[in-house]
């Protein structure tokens, strides 16, 4: 008997591809004993899959799998168990996760108990030295699973970004060879602060909205009138010719309501990692990037950002195509960025104006200033670059104020306070009015 879950096909191709996956995502992060095998990762894995695993009995597993057995019991059995595994079941991207986490919590876990045991060693019955190893692996178990499960909820909202949830961002083994850069991520306490602050903002996850226009083709949206027989509705042509002559003329035939989604350009963010913006002000301004990434992915529109101080860092694009890879690395990046160094707004500005016209038709039209607005602006080489570039500038001012900016700015948001209300604010820019 491989395992001890009952239903599991052990020799499935798929099967063994997630036991394999979950341990060479482990390996990346500890050293992993021999007593851990596939199958083992398989049951773990299928323990946060299945809606309801079945364990099997003790007198039903294979010869050297009792330990096996009693861990994979202690996960079944536990409390955060039982709460991830809403976000987990038949989820195979979040239960791939989780399990990675938890062996890799369990692996430290169990090689800081054994240590500690052999330090205590004494003389002692053998049903004493059984009953202490059920309770350090019972204790092993929970804090393995308790400290996965905050890796795991963390790499969930990653997921969300990453993935845009929306089908055609992302694919399963994107997602796969993602998956330890993801695990990483998560550990990283710069964006584990950082999604603190979006999660107070759910408003950002559903005010994404491709816009929208009236077309004769497009989706098909609801019922109007009118005599556009292009839309007609197959029903109208039920009546006799003659009435229908007559409905034509005074435009009251039944027609379908169609809607084209247009196609939107991409997003370039310019963002102030200059002294002045210590603190919170960092912080927020790296929170708003993350939220407009999020806004990118959603909609499936390129994503392009650099920071300055007294001069432009390098440029930073994210395609609609782009690898799942590329957008860890672009999140890492924007957490680990400290503030520091000069300003020079308008050398960054001309930057990017020349990075618009170096882009060709596809190039934004908008670049989104995030500042707080501390220094002089040479107000007529912006206007002039911007004008060339045919872009509009969007000035997101955080806790500053700049009159050469607004005077300059097509739209110029004020945030006197760090507010959720105040990001969405800015991540709804192009927001109809």
């Amino acid at each position: 008997m491989p395992g001890v879950l009952l239903g599991v096909r052990y020799e499935d191709p798929l099967t063994r591809y997630r036991g394999e996956k979950i341990l060479d995502i482990v390996k990346k992060f500890v050293r992993i004993p021999q007593d851990i095998n596939i199958n083992f990762a398989i049951d773990l894995f299928y323990s946060f899959y299945l809606p309801y695993p079945i364990l099997r009995s003790s007198q039903e597993i294979g010869k050297g799998l009792e330990r096996h057995h009693m861990i994979i019991k202690e996960i079944l059995e536990s409390r955060e168990t039982q709460d991830i595994r809403k976000i987990t079941i038949t989820n195979s991207k979040r239960s791939l996760l989780i399990s990675a986490a938890v062996l890799e919590n369990l692996i430290r876990e169990m090689n800081r108990v054994m240590s500690e045991d052999k330090r205590e060693e004494g003389e002692g019955s053998s049903d004493d030295n059984d009953k202490d190893m059920r309770e350090s692996i019972s204790k092993a178990v929970k804090n393995a699973v308790k400290k996965a499960v905050k890796e795991a909820e963390l790499a969930s909202k990653l997921e969300e970004i990453l993935l845009g949830n929306q089908a055609g961002v992302g694919s399963v083994l994107d997602f796969d060879e993602s998956a330890p850069e993801i695990i990483r991520l998560a550990k990283n306490t710069d964006i584990n602060l950082l999604l603190e602050i979006l999660e107070n903002i759910p408003d950002i996850r559903t005010s994404s909205r491709r816009k929208k226009i009236r077309s004769s083709r497009g989706e098909i949206e609801g019922y109007e009138e009118g005599s556009d027989i292009e839309r007609i509705v197959p029903s109208e042509l039920v009546y006799p010719i003659e009435y229908l002559y007559v409905k034509i003329a005074e435009g009251r035939l039944l027609l379908y309501e169609k809607r084209l989604t247009l196609s939107t350009g991409p997003i370039y963010v310019l963002m102030d990692k200059s002294g002045s913006m210590d603190g919170e002000k960092i912080k927020w301004a790296k929170a708003t990037a993350l939220a407009l990434l999020m806004k990118a992915r959603k909609e499936r529109r390129v994503f392009i950002m650099r920071f300055f101080d007294t001069t432009p860092y390098s440029m930073i694009k994210i395609s609609r195509r782009a690898k799942m890879s590329e957008v860890v690395r672009l999140m890492d990046y924007i957490s680990r960025i400290r503030s520091g160094g000069g300003t020079d707004i308008t050398r960054s500005l001309v930057t990017a104006a020349q990075d618009i016209k170096n882009m060709g038709p596809k190039a934004p039209n908008e670049i989104i200033l995030i500042t707080d607005g501390e220094d002089k602006i040479a107000e007529n080489i912006v206007v002039k670059q911007l004008r060339s570039a045919e872009a509009k500038l969007i000035s997101v001012m955080i806790l500053g104020e700049n009159p050469d900016l607004r005077r300059i700015s097509d739209k110029y948001f004020k945030v006197a306070k760090l507010s959720g209300s105040e990001m969405l604010k800015v991540v709804e820019y192009d927001k109809e009015v």
